[in-house]
């Protein structure tokens, strides 16, 4: 058994940009999924590993260490032999405000995810057991969200607030490109992991159109180095469920004349 045990999903983002850092140190560790859409985070045995029922969490050597951008903290700190953060404190300053920034967009990216495309996943399940999970989330904020999207769609305050934050962040992340290649500097590391998964989950939505090549050229050839990069297909698209990610498509083309009059709007 390795010393590394990670708890997490594999369209997580919050999953992902551990898994990208994983891949970058060459770390084995073994996998423990959590199926989100049933409910697992909320089991008694994990929300004791991760009181905020939320994925991932890595345990070292039996010690759960928790919060996503923490843990790439602690990876670095602990395995410090490959560098996934820069040693100069200007540069480290700037990699740390990458984070913070990913850290505040993550509930409105949450928003947006489920609101173009897991809601309608949702609205399938009963209505008591649909209740009871959203009860079980221990953030209010994210809970009202959750209610708020489920009930009202694209419509919703929070999932409007989210694409207009999406938005803003693609722009923040193109000008944040003008002096480097990476978002960590020289290098690929724990901040461009922390950002990928959030371009990545565009792309994924469909949402491309709004961020491409011409508005953001910076943005989409790093995009591609990422992708590009030896460990990727192994620490990210073995963990994507082909029909899933073609259902987040397809519920965000279904509903693309709705999000160009919402996108046209700011």
């Amino acid at each position: 058994m390795s010393d590394l045990v990670l708890f997490h999903n594999g369209p997580s983002t919050c999953s992902q940009k551990v898994r990208l850092i994983l891949g970058l140190k060459n770390l084995s560790y073994d996998s423990k999924i959590i199926d989100l859409q049933s409910g697992e985070q909320h089991y008694s045995d994990y929300v004791k590993l991760n009181p905020n029922h939320v994925v991932p969490t890595l345990l070292f050597k039996g010690n759960p260490i928790i919060e996503s951008s923490l843990i790439l903290e602690f990876l670095e700190d602990k395995f410090p032999e490959t560098p996934a953060r820069p040693k100069d404190p200007e540069a480290l300053h700037k990699t740390r405000l990458w984070l913070k920034t990913t850290d505040a967009y993550q509930i409105h990216g949450g928003s947006v995810t489920y609101g173009i495309a897991v809601r309608n996943i949702l609205i399938l399940k009963p209505k008591d057991e649909l209740e009871k999970e959203i009860n079980e989330i221990p953030d209010v904020q994210r809970r009202e969200n959750r209610r708020d999207l489920i009930e009202n769609g694209l419509k919703a305050e929070c999932v409007i607030q989210g694409l207009v934050e999406s938005k803003k962040l693609m722009d923040k992340l193109e000008n944040g490109l003008k002096d480097s290649d990476w978002f960590t500097g020289a290098m690929f590391g724990i901040a461009d992991a922390a950002i990928f998964p959030y371009v990545l989950r565009w792309e994924q939505l469909a949402l491309s159109a709004y961020c491409n090549k011409k508005s953001h050229p910076k943005l989409n050839n790093w995009f591609n180095k990422v992708k590009n990069l030896p460990f990727y297909e192994e620490q990210i698209l073995s963990f994507l469920p082909a029909p899933l990610i073609e259902a987040l498509k397809q519920f965000s083309s279904n509903q693309k004349t709705e999000l160009d009059e919402i996108f046209a709007s700011f």
